[in-house]
């Protein structure tokens, strides 16, 4: 029985061994194929970067833009509001003016 023991323990110690001596003497390396993927793929990252950055600055400039055209909206919205209170005021919607004492 101990004799089995100590064969199949060495047996299982020899083949772990031996396995980890095969994959830590194997060294992996790139082939061209992959090198050229490599970069084509280090090209792709750059030029979406890029695209990435210009669209960023496109929405920047395109806020500017939205945020000029709200300022003259909101300029449109009170000239409308002044002149709508003018009108339900008329004819007396100028206090201090009074017909015929224009100067000439």
């Amino acid at each position: 029985m101990n004799f089995r023991r100590i064969i199949s323990g060495l047996s299982i110690t020899s083949v772990i061994l031996s396995t980890v001596f095969i994959m830590s003497s194997c060294t992996p390396k790139i082939t061209e194929e992959q090198m050229m993927q490599l970069k084509e793929l280090r090209n792709k990252e750059k030029s979406l970067t890029e695209m990435i950055s210009r669209k960023k600055q496109e929405k920047k400039n395109l806020e500017a833009e939205v945020n000029a055209r709200k300022a003259e909206l909101k300029k449109c919205q009170d000239d409308k509001a002044f002149v709508t209170e003018k009108l339900s005021q008329w004819p007396n919607c100028w206090p201090d003016y009074t017909p015929g004492s224009e100067v000439k």
